[in-house]
């Protein structure tokens, strides 16, 4: 970031590893700034935010004044979203239209405990779980591939969530979120029950941006 009094905005930082002015945000902030969609940041004087958007940022910029619209645009913005939340036991599949769910479906799928004994039982034990999982997996996949079916041309967003292991499970038996990998958003939703009452808490999850405070004391 200069170190002037004029307003600068640096619009977007994919991933760790950007531009200089990455590490100058994180000194002004005292903490770390890691966001896969972007970072929007804005400084007057020695004051300034940085903002961490909900969506990819579609913009790379740095410039002296107040430049917002990119981040107005993702703020406004009503995305079709499809979102997938998996977890051993229970899926969810939704589409949302802006902020409206326009589609939904839940339903659960019997998946044994962990077993912990050992020799052939446990053996046995664990084939007969794997078995359980891969039903898990291909019954939802079906589930997203018809609930999703009439919106997959107009996809501008995927969304995943529930249980790391599970989820990611999930998209290696899923032919349809192979497809859609380039617009599925790297953060992950962190719902615990995929259920529908957690459907309706999914739209504050999807649109939340979070805002940081800057300051510098140059």
């Amino acid at each position: 970031m200069p170190a002037d009094d004029n307003a600068t905005m640096a619009a977007l930082a994919r991933a760790a590893g950007g531009p200089d002015w990455i590490g100058a945000l994180e000194r002004s902030c005292g903490r770390a700034l890691r966001s896969h969609d972007g970072i929007a940041a804005f400084r007057i004087d020695n004051s300034g935010v940085a903002f961490l958007p909900s969506f990819p940022l579609q913009a790379a910029l740095l410039d002296d004044g107040i430049v917002d619209a990119p981040l107005r645009f993702l703020l406004s913005a009503d995305f079709i979203v499809g979102v997938a939340l998996v977890r051993l036991g229970r899926y969810a599949i939704a589409v949302y239209e802006g902020r409206r769910l326009a589609v939904s479906k839940t339903d659960t799928r019997y998946v044994k405990s962990r077993h912990h004994a050992g020799g052939t039982s446990q053996r046995r034990f664990q084939r007969v779980r794997e078995n359980q999982i891969h039903r898990l997996y291909v019954e939802a996949a079906g589930v997203l591939e018809r609930q999703w079916r009439p919106w997959l041309d107009r996809l501008d967003y995927v969304a995943l969530g529930g249980e790391a292991a599970t989820i990611n499970g999930f998209v290696k038996e899923c032919a349809t979120l192979t497809r859609l990998a380039p617009i599925t958003l790297q953060r992950r939703l962190d719902v615990r029950e995929p259920n529908r009452a957690v459907l309706d808490q999914v739209v504050p999850m999807l649109y939340q941006c979070r805002a940081y405070p800057l300051r510098w004391d140059d």
